[in-house]
């Protein structure tokens, strides 16, 4: 992958390739970005760009033998940790299942873990980086580099190390010579304060508007106007606008409407049939509802104070308006994200959708009538 093929990012891009140019390559990064923001992308664009073997001012030349290898992902100076469910005899290391990762990452490397874990069908199984993992890291990095260049060892979420992640601790203070750590995640607060200390923190930010905009035009086939509207509900994340772009219209608008005057009347009986028609949309389907119901919320959470310019537009802007007419109060809507995203996280471990979306419901009444 190259800069040119990530989204957005210009400001790091700018920054990651004057460090390679003047031989400031930190031997330890965190490159931390919200889901959606392309951090995984941006990685990867970097270490094609630092084993090019004829790179440009601005980009790795994508043609010679480095880049090819990198971007097919079975460059021998790259090694690839990340999460899976370990299973005896099966997959114990991360190179086991190689094969879906190098699948899954080429059809989208804005993924995040639910799509991986989706990959593997690993059902309701929990990814990790075992100890095993960790100690084969260790192994390779000692190894010299097969095409003279520098080795690199990246880790996607570094957040399912856990505490056995401390084995790293002194390969990535002291690493061997011309060796890279690059360590990508998404949530701060869940990586070791350990291998905090030990890394120089890159953060990335929400992908801007206009870019976003022009990837789902060029990318998804979008018209102008639904791009530039998605790409303001989307928030900065490619991935969301992306899944929202598949809804015709105004994505969810009328679903999310609706569920919100069943908890308001308390429509129990009509909530029964609502939660068995939004179920039908499948997993992904819900999962995108429940996204676009947390951006609508915290959208109405930061509207008092930010005034409506640079949010959304069109019928969303008119809802969340309307809505926030209801001066539920950041504590109301803060308990209402709270629901929702506890019913993301069932969906995404493969719970009943129709059980989740009604629990969700009692769950928004109730966090509703403790209005002040």
């Amino acid at each position: 992958m190259r800069f040119a093929d990530v989204i957005g990012q210009e400001i790091i891009k700018e920054r990651m390739v004057h460090g390679v140019r003047v031989g400031r390559v930190p031997h330890a990064q965190l490159i931390l970005g919200a889901e959606g923001s392309g951090n995984l992308a941006l990685a990867l664009a970097y270490v094609q760009y630092i084993l090019c073997n004829q790179p440009t001012e601005k980009d790795s030349c994508g043609e010679c033998s480095s880049c090819k290898k990198v971007s097919a992902l079975i460059h021998p100076d790259v090694h690839f940790s990340f999460p899976f469910p370990k299973k005896a005899g099966e997959m114990e290391q991360c190179s086991d299942v190689y094969p879906q990762w190098r699948t899954a990452l080429q059809e989208d490397p804005y993924l995040n873990y639910e799509d991986w874990m989706q990959q593997l069908n690993a059902e309701n199984k929990q990814g990790n980086i075992p100890t095993k993992e960790l100690r084969n890291i260790i192994k390779n990095i000692s190894l010299k580099s097969y095409e003279g260049k520098m080795k690199v060892c990246m880790i996607w979420l570094p957040e399912y190390l856990g505490q056995e992640g401390n084995i790293l601790l002194k390969s990535l203070e002291e690493p061997p010579e011309q060796t890279l750590f690059l360590l990508v995640g998404s949530d701060l607060d869940a990586i070791l304060g350990t291998i905090l200390s030990r890394t120089q923190l890159v953060r990335v930010a929400p992908i801007d508007d206009a870019s976003l905009a022009s990837a789902l035009q060029e990318r998804e086939g979008i018209t102008l106007d639904d791009a530039q509207r998605l790409a303001k509900v989307a928030q900065g994340n490619y991935r969301l606008a992306r899944d929202l772009g598949k809804e015709a219209g105004n994505p969810h608008l009328d679903a999310w409407r609706n569920w919100m005057t069943l908890c308001f009347r308390r429509k129990m009986g009509e909530a029964f049939q609502w939660s068995d028609d939004t179920a039908s949309l499948g997993r992904e389907g819900v999962k995108s509802f429940l996204l676009y119901g947390i951006q609508v919320l915290r959208t109405c959470a930061v509207l008092p104070y930010t005034g409506s310019e640079g949010l959304w537009e069109g019928p969303e802007l008119d809802f969340v308006n309307k809505f926030n007419t209801l001066q539920l109060g950041e504590g109301v809507i803060g308990n209402m994200v709270v629901v929702l995203e506890k019913a993301l996280f069932g969906i995404e471990r493969n719970g009943n959708a129709k059980v989740l979306l009604m629990d969700a419901t009692y769950g928004l009444i109730q966090a509703i009538s403790k209005k002040n």
